[in-house]
């Protein structure tokens, strides 16, 4: 049944019981029909407000759970240390490296390790720290003084975020075409992106969205791997 707004008027004006006869059967079937601009304007309204990731993730797990999982697979340990470094200079729970942490502001030297294009084979830390967050030295940068690992891994999933979302732009597309979407077996989302950019950077991630190109890190770990294996988690920005 589908009354019009003009209908619904119409009853209104009957006399009250009439109208009760008319209307509460249809309210108790929930065939009742509501003017045009109501529930339906509203809630494509608060949609718009919430990220297509808070819809259809977190049926794996809470944002606590995406970095517990995270610094466990980069780190190889079920318990992630904060002090770990790894063959290549990468340090810390989430595995930082010069390049991530000089634009997140921490840190600054001249020629970082960005994957050995520069000639540079790893990560020396020979630079020099910046103190933000009264982080002034590699040392405290590994004891997680004031709690900068936890800072700086969500630092870094909204730098590459802001990153991809730009870089898409410019190319005429939006995250939000993409989520959802199953690339080469693996489903998008959110966190997926997120954990792919912090392997790949958000060079990676748009590459592979939008030229199907799929790269990987040194140890040989697909791009692929961690859109799959992080996906559906609640992304922590």
């Amino acid at each position: 049944m589908n009354l019009s707004c003009k209908t619904q008027v119409a009853y209104l004006k009957l006399d009250r019981i009439i109208a009760t006869k008319l209307i509460l059967p249809l309210l108790l079937t929930g065939l009742f029909v509501t003017c045009e601009a109501s529930y339906a304007h509203s809630t494509s309204s608060i949609t718009n407000n919430i990220t297509r990731n808070n819809l259809i993730a977190q049926n794996r797990g809470s944002c606590e759970q995406f970095l517990s999982a995270l610094a466990i697979r980069e780190t190889g340990q079920q318990t992630p240390p904060y002090d770990i470094e790894n063959a290549l200079g990468f340090i810390g729970k989430y595995q930082f490296g010069e390049t991530l942490l000089i634009e997140l502001g921490y840190y600054q030297v001249e020629n970082p390790y960005n994957g050995g294009g520069n000639g540079v084979d790893k990560n020396y830390w020979r630079g020099t720290w910046k103190g933000k967050n009264e982080i002034n030295s590699r040392e405290e940068f590994m004891q997680n003084k004031n709690g900068v690992q936890e800072t700086a891994i969500k630092e870094a999933f909204s730098l590459n975020s802001n990153r991809i979302s730009q870089i898409l732009q410019e190319n005429g597309r939006s995250i939000e075409q993409f989520i959802g979407q199953e690339l080469q077996g693996a489903k998008i989302t959110q966190s997926g992106i997120l954990a792919a950019a912090h392997l790949r950077g958000e060079t990676g991630v748009t590459n592979l969205l939008l030229k199907n190109e799929v790269s990987n890190d040194e140890f040989g770990t697909s791009i692929l791997d961690y859109l799959k294996e992080f996906a559906d988690y609640e992304s922590c920005i």
